[in-house]
């Protein structure tokens, strides 16, 4: 009998393990699968759109891509800030919490709107980038250099296409055909690469109708940009992503695979503290020490005055607690602490310097209200002229103004003489009264001219005396 129970209770606990086994297999599969790398055939659908971008252009998305939370808040910000010019947004961007590619992305409206839309192939993007720079633009080669054999790929109006030979492989070159200028490529990848050879279709992007159409290929409208834009390239020699040390102050005119050769560029590395986000499995199994607990906001230290426990009134506590605490079986209190707000990018903050000073970073919404307002003060409107005129006419029409009422007056005198020139002259030459001259001015007038008359019949009377005189003394002279 004891050997019957001992094998009951054996079978019985042996068969309660067997789910437990079960779901820590289950579990193991499914960690196994979600930390599996991408295949060739995913990396190059999720390349497919931009494969054919230039270098500088590609290497602002790659970068980019391993900050996902930026590329989100540059493209709802960008989306509400249609109107601003490229030069525009690269002065209100100086000084935002963004990477500097995300910020040289931000004049591309619809490419920065793509990508932000599209958060899946943001994800596997970045991922890849962050797990193997050489392999990502390894299979770039490989997608170009199939856009070059089908004759898609040459230099044109738009982009300027330069090959190189490197033993066993070729490099192809992709750079605008104006420095400062740039073309965005929209293009479908069957069209384009020519037979698509895996068996996930490529991912496709579409474009406005106003694009123009040359070589299978849609280009965007000009962007003019300024050398803040040309600061990143590829090294295609070592299979890596570059970026310029200081700002870039003028154009490269050169070939483009001598760019790179220049010692002021150096290699990039992402920034873990920036982004802000948890990596995906696929990140952390690549490289456990540096992604596994990295991207997580790191939560300050909670003082005494952060908790609260149930000695505290009920209304007390909701207000600065932020919800009911609860107590155990044996009435104890209970320490809850709360987490701090998560602060974005977009929100602004204070920092403190040495000398004690507090000062404040300027949001992008609050730049944008200080041009605009700067922009009206400088030019005025239709609306603050009709304003202006509103209230400068109670000033003008007040009956009480000394200032009008002297203006006034000099008016009526400057007026005086232009319209009563023959009355002033009455009053002045006639020896009536003012009121006879007032009633009749017609005999004023004749007596005014008898009087000349008068004057200049006495006055020449006298001159013809005197030259009478002057004969016949004369005459008189001559006799004698």
């Amino acid at each position: 009998m004891k050997n019957i129970a001992l094998t009951v209770i054996v079978a019985l606990s042996s068969a309660a393990t067997l789910p437990a086994l079960a779901q820590t297999s289950a579990n193991v599969t499914q960690i196994g699968a979600s930390i599996e790398q991408y295949s060739d055939a995913q990396l190059d659908s999720v390349l497919a759109p931009i494969a054919l971008y230039p270098d500088t252009l590609l290497t602002h998305i790659l970068i980019a891509s391993t900050y996902p939370l930026d590329v989100v808040a540059a493209d709802r910000w960008r989306q509400s800030n249609k109107h601003l010019t490229a030069e525009q947004v690269e002065n209100v961007l100086t000084n935002v919490d963004w990477d500097p590619s995300v910020k040289a992305l931000a004049p591309f409206t619809d490419l920065l709107n793509t990508m932000a839309s599209d958060l899946e192939w943001l994800q596997q993007l970045g991922d890849n980038v962050l797990i193997d720079q050489s392999r990502v633009l390894d299979r770039v080669q490989v997608l170009r250099q199939h856009a070059h054999n089908t004759g898609n790929l040459v230099t044109n109006d738009y982009i300027e296409v330069e090959t190189e030979r490197e033993k066993t492989r070729e490099i192809i070159y992709i750079e605008p055909r104006q420095r400062e200028v740039v073309y965005v490529p929209y293009y479908d990848p069957h069209v384009v690469y020519g037979h698509w050879w895996h068996a996930t279709s490529p991912v496709r992007w579409r474009h406005h109708v106003n694009y123009h159409h040359h070589s299978n290929v849609f280009w965007s409208p000009s962007l003019r940009l300024s050398t803040f834009f040309f600061f990143g390239s590829v090294h295609w020699h070592n299979r890596h992503v570059v970026i310029h040390r200081d700002p870039v102050r003028r154009y490269y005119h050169g070939s483009p695979r001598k760019r790179v050769s220049n010692r002021e560029y150096r290699r990039w590395e992402h920034n873990t503290v920036h982004r802000r986000a948890r990596y995906s499995n696929h990140v952390v199994h690549s490289a456990p020490s540096r992604y596994d607990k990295a991207g997580a906001m790191r939560i300050k230290p909670l003082s005494d005055r952060q908790v609260r426990t149930m000695d505290s009134s009920p209304r007390y506590n909701e207000k600065y607690s932020g919800g009911s605490v609860s107590r155990t079986g044996d009435s104890k209190p209970i320490k809850r602490t709360i987490e701090p707000k998560k602060v974005t990018a977009l929100r602004e903050h204070r920092v403190k310097t040495q000398q004690g000073t507090v000062k404040h970073k300027p949001s992008i919404e609050h730049a944008l209200k200080r041009n605009q307002k700067i922009a009206k003060n400088n030019k005025p409107t239709k609306e603050s002229t009709l304003a202006q005129l509103k209230r400068d006419k109670p000033a003008r029409l007040s009956p009480n103004s000394k200032v009008h009422k002297q203006v006034k007056q000099n008016a009526g005198e400057r007026r005086l003489p232009e319209h009563n020139t023959g009355k002033g002259r009455v009053e002045r030459a006639s020896p009536v009264q003012r009121s006879v001259a007032k009633a009749s001015s017609k005999p004023m007038r004749s007596e005014r001219n008898s009087n000349d008359y008068k004057r200049s019949n006495h006055s020449g009377s006298q001159k013809q005396i005197a030259r009478e005189g002057r004969s016949v003394a004369k005459g008189h002279y001559e006799k004698r």
